[in-house]
């Protein structure tokens, strides 16, 4: 009997322990650490910020996450209402600029002077909505930089002195009178010889020539 009772208290004890034990453990629950539904909102909300990434050429990206961004309508592409990456579509021809694409960003989202340079041309225009001109130089060379689809109360005047990397206005929001009923994206594009042309689209590839490729700029 006396050997039963002895098992017993060491039992006792030993399961004793083991509760103290484990409540002295520190706590694993999730709610020390975020969920994947908040760690996915986190690294997908959109950045509104410039880029400093530095570039063969020494520009600043005229909006923010430029590159990455131009996912539906390169340079140079050939639309037509029927072939288009974007629907409903209504303009045909070779694309002259790169869009960056800003429909899942509800914040405004500002628009940067690429290069020092003076505002040409800030204007409403048909299938833009606001769109601005400014004058840059270029490997040496004056060009000029379009920046379509921007909110008409934002634009800078014409002769504004701008500064690399200054804030110039912000997008227009998308499928109002602001984009002229676009889709809230960046059309960037950049001439040569300081030309003033705001031609979204040309009709042939030889009149693409007087036109640079933004990506190859960045």
């Amino acid at each position: 009997m006396k050997k039963v009772v002895f098992v017993l208290i060491i039992v006792i004890l030993i399961v004793g322990l083991l509760v103290i034990r484990l409540a002295r453990l520190p706590s694993h629950q999730t709610a020390t650490s975020p969920s994947p539904t908040a760690a996915q909102s986190i690294t997908s909300s959109p950045i509104i910020s410039p880029s400093n990434t530095p570039n063969k050429f020494g520009l600043a990206d005229p909006v923010a996450d430029f590159k990455a961004r131009v996912t539906k309508k390169p340079f140079g592409i050939y639309v037509t209402p029927q072939n288009s990456p974007i629907q409903p579509e209504r303009f045909t021809g070779y694309h002259t600029g790169a869009d960056a694409e800003y429909q899942d960003v509800t914040a405004d989202v500002p628009v940067y002077a690429v290069a020092d340079g003076k505002v040409v041309l800030s204007e409403y225009a048909s299938g833009y909505g606001g769109v601005l001109i400014i004058g840059i130089q270029l490997n040496g060379a004056p060009h000029t930089v379009l920046y379509g689809h921007i909110r008409p109360s934002s634009l800078p005047k014409v002769g504004t002195n701008v500064t690399k990397g200054e804030k110039l206005a912000v997008l227009g929001t998308g499928y109002s009178t602001e984009t002229d009923g676009e889709r809230r994206h960046l059309h960037f594009a950049v001439l040569s010889n300081n030309r003033l042309d705001i031609r979204g689209y040309v009709q042939s590839k030889a009149e693409l020539s007087g036109w640079i490729d933004p990506l190859t700029l960045y």
